[in-house]
């Protein structure tokens, strides 16, 4: 194949890929990842809090319902 896009570095010789376009894309992706994952993080957390606020509102209404229950 013809790999116009990779070169050997003269000092390190290590091959390098010079197709910035596909850096780009990559990067890209990553920040599209990050976003998804900070997505889901906050979406946990609202969820764990959400349940909390509901456990707290069922104990609530137990605590109303034993007060009426004494009257």
């Amino acid at each position: 194949r013809n790999h116009d896009n990779l070169v050997r570095d003269s000092h390190s010789k290590a091959v390098l890929n010079t197709d910035r376009a596909a850096l780009e894309d990559y990067y890209a992706k990553l920040r599209v990842e990050k976003k998804q994952r900070n997505e889901q993080q906050q979406t946990q957390q609202r969820i764990a809090t959400l349940e909390q606020d509901m456990s707290e509102i069922k104990d609530l209404l137990k605590q109303i319902a034993v007060s009426i229950g004494k009257v």
